[in-house]
């Protein structure tokens, strides 16, 4: 949605812009050359089909959820079908389906060094993906079900 759109945009002109305010100067990418990160930085810029969505989570170690507000979200599931920690903001229902330190890690909203903090805690403590796996079987359908038959 656009208000996401809005408030990432808005995460990353804090981290890339130091204090300018026009979007007219906001080139993420500049940054890749600048910090010789070519060689490990891949940006697809353009829309990925279904069939080929599989291909990015496979080679990923975690998906970062960096998030103003949250609802529950197809990249999540998606995140968690693959075994992958997620690294969110602590917003909207993140607290209640990321266990922080057992299938992801929760940073503060808006506060960039808690964001950074968490995404070294990650390299640094990496999270199994069984973790990850126990928690997204509690979130099953079925599990669904047997609690909406049980009131």
């Amino acid at each position: 949605s656009t208000k996401i759109k809005r408030g990432l945009f808005g995460i990353a002109q804090k981290l890339f812009l130091k204090n300018n305010e026009s979007e007219q100067d906001y080139r993420p990418l500049s940054l890749v050359e600048e910090l010789d990160l070519q060689d490990s930085t891949v940006v697809k810029s353009e829309f990925i089909p279904n069939e080929d969505v599989h291909k990015y989570f496979q080679v990923a170690d975690c998906s970062v959820l960096y998030y103003l507000t949250a609802t529950p979200s197809g990249v999540e599931s998606l995140t968690y079908n693959f075994g992958l920690p997620i690294l969110a903001t602590r917003v909207g229902h993140f607290p209640e389906t990321i266990q922080d330190g057992f299938n992801g890690y929760l940073a503060e909203p808006e506060d960039i060094d808690s964001m950074a903090e968490q995404m070294l805690k990650y390299l640094e403590l990496p999270l199994p993906s069984e973790n990850v796996y126990k928690s997204a079987s509690k979130m099953s359908w079925d599990n669904y079900v047997t609690a909406i038959l049980a009131d």
